[in-house]
């Protein structure tokens, strides 16, 4: 894992593009002099230059990374709308990479699981692992077809298997129903994002399973570093870890509970 470096500071670039990817959903790609690092699962805290409101960043997951750094927005309240809205030559504010990243597997076969935005930093570990011919299962689940953006570049790393709360396309049901599906074959390493209720529900089945599971965390942050402690998680024995100092990876029977 990449540890959190504390001593860096914000990159002032400029929007290179945003493309609305599904309804509500922007890939932001944005300039990075010097390019930007980062491993599939680490973030980014990020603020326009829209004045004083909304007074604090973002975190995004990285999608990309290298000269042209890609987060996912979607569009949610006043900042997201903001960043949803941006322009081609628009200044940005860029801290990162921060947290800690996921673990790739040596030789074996991976298993993603992501629902909603959850898919940013998976579509990234996905493309890294087929650039090393891993075989990756990409279990996708939404509640509609509109709730999947990134689709496209998933099909083109990954074995896509796509479920729909609505039916709509794919599998009618939860992600997790297939996942039960895909352990029967135990070779494997599963890496999840998403709600923490589907990632709760992930980690329990890959440990009745006897499966190694590593879920990267959502929580909204003001900061990144582990200043404001607004991003506390209470473990199962009681203690606190902090998703933007700690993970926002963790192996999740350390959040969960359970043998894997």
């Amino acid at each position: 894992m990449t540890t959190t470096d504390n001593s860096k500071k914000y990159l002032k670039t400029r929007i290179q593009r945003v493309e609305t990817v599904a309804p509500g959903y922007s890939l932001l790609s944005f300039e990075c002099t010097p390019p930007l690092t980062g491993i599939p699962g680490q973030f980014v805290m990020i603020r326009g230059a829209w004045g004083a409101s909304p007074v604090l960043p973002r975190a995004f997951s990285i999608v990309q990374a290298g000269n042209i750094g890609q987060v996912l927005v979607r569009d949610v309240g006043p900042g997201t709308s903001l960043l949803c809205n941006m322009h081609s030559g628009d200044e940005l504010a860029v801290l990162g990479p921060l947290g800690n990243g996921f673990v790739e597997p040596k030789s074996t076969k991976a298993v993603l699981v992501a629902g909603g935005v959850g898919v940013a930093p998976l579509v990234f570990l996905a493309e890294k692992l087929a650039e090393r011919d891993v075989p990756v299962t990409f279990l996708y689940g939404a509640r509609t077809e509109n709730d999947l953006p990134l689709k496209e570049r998933i099909e083109n790393c990954a074995n896509l298997i796509i479920t729909t709360e609505d039916g709509s396309i794919g599998t009618k049901g939860r992600v997790t129903i297939p996942l039960k599906e895909t352990l029967q074959d135990q070779n494997c390493v599963v890496y999840s994002c998403g709600p923490n209720l589907m990632l709760e529900a992930v980690g329990k089945i890959c440990a009745a399973a006897g499966v190694e599971c590593q879920v990267a965390l959502e929580s909204p942050m003001a900061c990144g570093m582990g200043t404001c402690k607004g991003c506390a998680v209470v473990r199962p024995d009681g203690s606190f870890t902090y998703v933007c100092t700690d993970g926002p990876v963790f192996v999740a029977a350390t959040i969960y509970g359970g043998e894997k």
